[in-house]
């Protein structure tokens, strides 16, 4: 017995060292969303200050196929170009998927759908793409999966099991069951008004489609200009089956953990526009933020403009922190009377300033959630 645990010590002793010792690098991104085919087209309607006004589907059809499985081929196949995997690399890379309901709208659709479950997003991405050996998992964990498929990619590369990881968040469950369910938990907004994080006059998110994807590696085999993920933390908070903890105590040791006592040059919220979130998680973010001193960084949400794509959108979140990285730009806060701040700015027009560190956050029903830090290499 002493023996088993004693290579059970040396074990965890160098999976602890490989876990320090790789930095994992954003090779490339791919995004579709409700107001553009790629990453870049989503970014500039980001940055014109475009937003929907209902809750909406990407306008794009795909024959023969799921709208599910259809975003998360898109989104991956934009991230493969730009990482510049080739067809071996890609056979032996791991995938991980993120959704939280599938192919279910192709399930109320037909009594003849599939019905294999969350994981058949992945088998389809991986045929199509050609992943055949690498290791491959599905995580659903409500509108955190997206964040937490990432976190769970990178730390295949840290612990060896990958060399390579492709990891894909698509959500297409914009129906009409959905939305009276949502309504009935108070969560929209009425008829006509729209999605406004940290406003006062805030009332509820916007359902919405969207397929993101990431290509993970060693930063040793990368670019210099990669950006990297830094800090990564995963929590559960068990107050409620729908609804947070309203002191946000395990989001604050999520955000203590990855900001480190460190600077932070934006930050990329949950934000999903709803009464309660909104506050509680400002509450926490300002509390951790104050402890850094002497800085106010951007706060962010893109749901404001392009929705809540739900299991999609934590990765969403990070494919555009990428690109404000990469753009040393942020994209302006949709708002009419955005809420008043200490130790963050809500910024009304896009920005200009050196981005060298973000975070991103994502929460979902159920407690689950994330947050990471992503610095440019």
């Amino acid at each position: 017995m002493a023996v088993v645990e004693q290579d059970r010590e040396v074990a965890e002793s160098r999976a602890e060292e490989s876990s320090r010792g790789i930095d994992v690098a954003i090779a490339g991104g791919g995004l579709i969303t409700v107001l553009g085919n790629s990453a870049e087209e989503t970014w500039d309607q980001l940055l014109r200050g475009e937003s929907i006004s209902d809750h909406s589907m990407v306008n794009k059809q795909w024959g023969g196929t799921s709208r599910v499985v259809g975003l998360a081929i898109d989104a991956a196949r934009e991230a493969v170009g730009e990482a510049g995997w080739s067809d071996e690399q890609l056979q032996s890379a791991g995938l991980v998927i993120g959704t939280s309901k599938g192919k279910i709208v192709d399930w109320i659709a037909s009594a003849e759908a599939d019905r294999s479950g969350v994981g058949a997003v992945a088998n389809e991405v991986a045929m199509e793409l050609g992943l055949e050996y690498g290791p491959r998992l599905t995580v659903s964990a409500a509108c955190a999966s997206g964040l937490i498929a990432l976190i769970r990619g990178a730390l295949m590369i840290k612990s060896g099991e990958a060399k390579r990881v492709l990891v894909v968040a698509a959500e297409a469950s914009v129906h009409q069951m959905f939305i009276s369910s949502f309504r009935r938990l108070g969560v929209l907004p009425p008829a006509g008004q729209r999605c406004r994080p940290f406003d006062e006059s805030r009332s509820g998110f916007l359902m919405s489609e969207a397929g993101a994807a990431v290509c993970l590696q060693s930063a040793a085999d990368g670019s210099s200009n990669d950006v990297l993920i830094e800090k990564m933390a995963m929590g559960g908070d068990a107050t409620h089956l729908i609804s947070g903890d309203d002191q946000g105590r395990t989001l604050r040791a999520l955000l203590s953990d990855v900001i480190d006592g460190r600077p932070v040059d934006f930050i990329h919220a949950h934000g999903t526009g709803t009464i309660s979130n909104d506050a509680t998680e400002l509450n926490a973010i300002e509390d951790c933020i104050e402890t850094v001193g002497g800085m106010r960084p951007p706060l962010y949400s893109h749901k404001g403009a392009l929705g809540h794509s739900l299991g999609a959108a934590g990765l969403v979140s990070v494919v555009i922190n990428r690109m404000i990285h990469e753009k040393n730009t942020a994209p302006p806060i949709l708002g009419e009377s955005l809420m008043t701040p200490k130790h963050v700015e809500l910024n009304r027009r896009a920005t200009r300033s050196k981005i060298r560190r973000s975070l991103a956050i994502a929460a979902g029903f159920g407690g689950a959630m994330g947050a990471l830090a992503l610095v440019s290499h």
